[in-house]
């Protein structure tokens, strides 16, 4: 029997309806190709999501849905919260965002790293990345680091504070050598966003002061004498509080 041309296309239309309904009913159809990470297909984590397979082209909302790691963690701990929407940044804004570094790489490998991490997954960074101080931070707090992992941070900790784009090269460079020439000390010029980029954060500061954060660039001797209290009584909490973040 010959089919008619104008019987063809209604008949190739039902086919490609009933294929897709099937594949929907068998879990095997995603409306978002591509922007879930493949699963490790053997071992104690069989089945769970890869963090080395997240790419440049992930959103912080798309790692969160797979790696259930709020948005916020996301963002606080790759500087990014003063964004509107987190959600939409992409993995590959890291790179633009902070550009080429000579301390090595800040970019997609890092957030798989920070990923691993915090959710105890088996994971082999490249030789030259980099993660933010405020990531040590978070991670330090919600997951459970190992000793080996916590070596493998601390030799890989950058500030962001020395990536401000506002900074020129040669600023940029002299806050570098300035840092690593010269421990984290509190002063009372020493600012709330210092203390940030060094890795603590707005919760433990407000536990110590016993009062909301004040404003970044304020200054800490500032901040407690415009409040009635002298910043002595709190220099040695927030000193405590920067050596247990060394170790």
């Amino acid at each position: 029997m010959k089919l008619k041309s104008k019987h063809i296309a209604p008949m190739v239309l039902a086919f490609f309806i009933i294929g897709i309904a099937g594949t929907m009913l068998l879990n095997l159809w995603s409306t978002e190709l591509g922007k879930v990470p493949a699963q490790y297909q053997s071992g104690e984590f069989e089945g769970e999501y890869d963090p080395s397979d997240i790419r440049g082209s992930y959103t912080f909302e798309d790692i969160s849905k797979a790696f259930e790691i709020p948005v916020e963690d996301l963002a606080k701990a790759f500087g990014f919260t003063d964004t509107p929407d987190p959600n939409i940044i992409k993995a590959k804004d890291l790179e633009e965002t902070y550009g080429s570094l000579e301390q090595g790489e800040l970019g997609t490998d890092s957030i798989r790293l920070f990923v691993a991490f915090y959710k105890g997954l088996p994971f082999m960074a490249e030789e030259k990345t980099l993660i933010p101080r405020l990531a040590v931070s978070i991670l330090k707090e919600k997951a459970n680091l190992t000793e080996e992992q916590k070596t493998i941070l601390k030799e890989r900790t950058i500030s962001l504070s020395e990536l401000r784009p506002s900074e020129t090269e040669g600023e940029a460079q002299v806050a570098t050598e300035h840092e690593t020439t010269e421990e984290f000390v509190i002063k009372g010029n020493t600012t709330f966003q210092e203390l940030l980029d060094f890795g603590i954060t707005q919760e433990e500061i407000e536990k110590i002061f016993g009062m909301p954060m004040g404003k970044p660039g304020e200054a800490l001797r500032d901040y407690a004498t415009n409040n009635g209290v002298e910043f002595s009584e709190f220099k040695a909490a927030l000193e405590a509080l920067v050596a247990s973040k060394k170790q």
